[in-house]
């Protein structure tokens, strides 16, 4: 297995990232926000427990013991909205960057067709590249995935169930399929264009529309964003008598629906967020539940990531290719 070509190539891969100070960089950045996010949202969580302790201590000292005041509810998924934002963003950054950085290296140092000249087939080449990072992904997501876990339990002293460990690990693997989308974007890219400093801005103008512009007007056109709390619910509407407004703007709302679900971006929010309990009406809901509604949404992502590796292996080993990349 150790002179198997593909896995020589990925080890190499992971390597070189992880020697890339663009990537550490960005990485270092993502932990950063990271940490802020957790450490926040622990310590105010921590904060409205010592407050409720200290008025129990209170009542209790003025003879008041059966006094009931409502205990701090506390969702450890539901901390996890920035860190999952940030992973919408940064995250794809950095898909883009390893993306970019694996095929520019072979185009800047002229090594393509040296490898290809001995036993590594396009396959193996290409197969390589993608296992390396892919492996490079998931050691992210893990670290990340291990920080959740012990600065939760140790700050905010709060421990996660069999089930809510079974949906964080689930929102990471959703993580690294949208990670990976854009990993897979980035390399069709500098594989396609001959300048390569081209695929790069294209990647990212790409990122910029349906990362951020895209699911903004989705949500700005959206008529139940327009009140905090959902402009249905202030208005303590049932779902029939929601479904009998919209079915009145219903060429508005196609053409909006339509909008969002150009965006892999809003697709994986919307699984992540369901999975996780972020979204209050999936909080505490089983896992049964929650893909019974988002499994388009799982459908949708797989699909973006499935489709991009199945163009990557039929875009390299188009001819014309070489001639790019020698």
């Amino acid at each position: 297995m150790n002179n198997n070509p593909i896995f020589i190539i990925a080890k190499k891969e992971y390597t070189d990232a992880i020697k890339n100070v663009l990537f550490l960089t960005l990485l270092l950045f993502l932990f950063i926000l990271v940490s802020i996010s957790l450490l926040v949202t622990a310590f105010n969580f921590q904060s409205q427990v010592a407050q409720y302790n200290t008025a129990i201590a209170q009542l209790k000292s003025m003879g008041q013991i059966g006094a009931i005041l409502e205990k701090p509810q506390y969702f450890p998924l539901q901390m996890l909205r920035g860190t999952i934002e940030y992973l919408e963003i940064i995250g794809a950054i950095i898909g883009i960057i390893l993306g970019y950085i694996c095929i520019a290296k072979e185009k800047g140092n002229n090594t393509m067709l040296l490898l290809l000249s001995r036993p590594v087939t396009k396959t193996s080449f290409i197969g390589g590249k993608i296992l390396g990072n892919s492996l490079l992904i998931l050691s992210l997501l893990g670290l990340i995935l291990i920080f959740i876990i012990s600065s939760i339990s140790g700050i905010g002293h709060v421990f996660f169930s069999s089930i809510e460990l079974l949906k964080l690990f689930l929102a990471f693997l959703f993580s690294y399929i949208y990670l990976m989308f854009f990993f897979c974007l980035s390399a069709l890219l500098s594989i396609f264009f001959k300048n390569i400093p081209n695929a790069l801005i294209v990647s990212f103008a790409i990122w910029l529309l349906i990362v951020l512009i895209i699911p903004q007007i989705g949500d700005t056109m959206d008529p139940d964003n327009q009140i905090p709390g959902g402009f249905f619910n202030s208005m303590h509407m049932t779902k029939i008598q929601q479904n009998e407004v919209i079915s009145k703007f219903r060429t508005y709302e196609t053409f909006r629906n339509a909008l969002e679900e150009s965006s892999v971006e809003k697709h994986y929010e919307r699984l992540v967020f369901a999975t996780l309990g972020i979204k209050d009406i999936y909080n505490g809901k089983s896992l049964n539940v929650i893909f019974k509604d988002k499994w388009g949404d799982f459908i949708w992502i797989s699909s973006y990531y499935v489709g991009s590796i199945l163009l990557a292996f039929a875009l390299f080993k188009n001819k014309r290719v070489l001639e790019k990349m020698s």
